[in-house]
């Protein structure tokens, strides 16, 4: 796309199935267990389609400008920039806001990755996504031959905790991640080791709290993932990702939420993307994903109990819950996105097709599926 175009959806049409549960980007991506089912309504069919294309809309009109060892990608509307610095012994420094720390860390960085229509990278680990519109700072170091360093931090805030009767407990839910990784290129293949720690105020895990629920303690999450590439062609690859963090048990007497033990999480995901296929600007990807699932866990929810009926005191009185789903999502996402004209100046076709196994990691929800077409122009 040229310097400084807008892009402007000419036309979109989608086809949707099952119960779509998932909500906006401020949504908790801390998953529910069966005993936990979520209540709110589920967004317009329309609606979450388009949610579905933004990441390939936004991919589209990125703005790359690259010369003298400085990289700058940036959306034209300024809502979001990263930008990188490599000198010469090869240390990378990279700033950047708006959510687009993938451009500096993990596996999304390495461009093997598939076009996704999800609103999280797959093949970083799950944990980056949980700091919406996060701003990054970061230091790449060579270490040996074929081998890099990189230490970084992001930085975001969630949804405001309304409280009509006075100052909520957290203004803001704000959130911090640190990290470290290795990467080793050998050949064909990378391979990333990622570990790092994300914290929280007011949220556990990326949710989205009510007042009543909130927390005032601080939750902390290590993490660890390996992000594994292949470059099966010049033109193709093959992706995998695997990720595990721990979330540290915490009290809250201020909160119904009694007590949260030790949270472990796991994720994994497959891909495989190509370019080329028949046109020398097109792309296709294909992706197996089960996104965060708690693996182990539990919380007690605080109450006053039953009046006694001899002394007529209130108690209180906990109720264990099981975060523990017994059913498992998993997401099989295919795109294909083309550009028409010469130079593709008349504009990029994409389609995209999602299909979701127990959405939620609920057992009770019916599968759903997406399938869209849409025609983008920039002028």
């Amino acid at each position: 796309m040229k310097p400084f175009a807008r892009a402007v959806s000419f036309a979109t049409i989608s086809l949707a199935c099952g119960p779509v549960w998932a909500a906006g980007p401020e949504s908790s991506h801390f998953p529910p267990s069966d005993n936990d089912h979520a209540t709110l309504s589920p967004p317009p069919l329309w609606g979450m389609s388009a949610q579905w294309f933004a990441t390939m809309d936004r991919q589209a009109a990125m703005l790359e400008r690259q010369g003298n060892g400085l990289s700058l990608s940036y959306l034209g509307d300024g809502s979001a920039l990263a930008a990188a610095r490599r000198d010469a012994r090869g240390t990378v420094v990279g700033v950047g806001a708006g959510g687009m720390s993938g451009r500096f860390f993990g596996l999304e960085a390495s461009g093997l990755t598939p076009l996704e229509i999800a609103a999280i990278d797959r093949f970083n680990a799950p944990y980056y996504g949980m700091v919406r519109d996060a701003s990054h700072a970061g230091v790449s170091i060579v270490a040996g031959d074929g081998g890099r360093l990189r230490f970084g931090a992001l930085s975001g805030q969630g949804v405001v905790l309304a409280d009509p009767f006075g100052q909520a407990i957290n203004d803001r839910s704000k959130r911090f991640l640190s990290s470290a990784e290795f990467e080793q290129k050998m050949g064909r293949a990378v391979g990333i080791v990622s570990v790092g720690v994300l914290r929280e105020n007011g949220s556990m895990l990326g949710s989205q709290l009510v007042q009543a629920l909130a927390f005032s303690t601080n939750p902390t999450t290590t993490f660890t993932s390996l992000s594994v590439g292949y470059a099966l062609s010049p033109s193709s690859s093959l992706v995998a990702m695997a990720s595990s963090g721990r979330t540290a048990g915490l009290g809250a007497t201020d909160s119904l939420l009694a007590q949260v033990s030790e949270v472990r999480t796991v994720a994994y995901s497959f891909g495989y993307s190509a370019k080329q296929l028949w046109r020398t600007d097109d792309r296709f990807g294909l992706t197996f994903s089960m996104p965060a699932k708690v693996r182990s866990g539990a919380l007690a929810l605080g109450g006053p109990a039953l009046q006694s009926p001899l002394t007529g005191a209130l108690g209180d009185v906990t109720q264990p819950l099981n975060l523990h789903p017994t059913a498992t999502e998993r997401d099989l996402e295919m795109t294909y996105s083309t550009g028409v004209g010469p130079d593709a100046r008349q504009g990029r076709v994409t389609g995209a097709m999602m299909w979701r196994v127990n959405p939620g990691h609920d057992a009770t929800a019916k599968p759903d599926w997406m399938l869209g077409v849409r025609y983008v122009r920039g002028f």
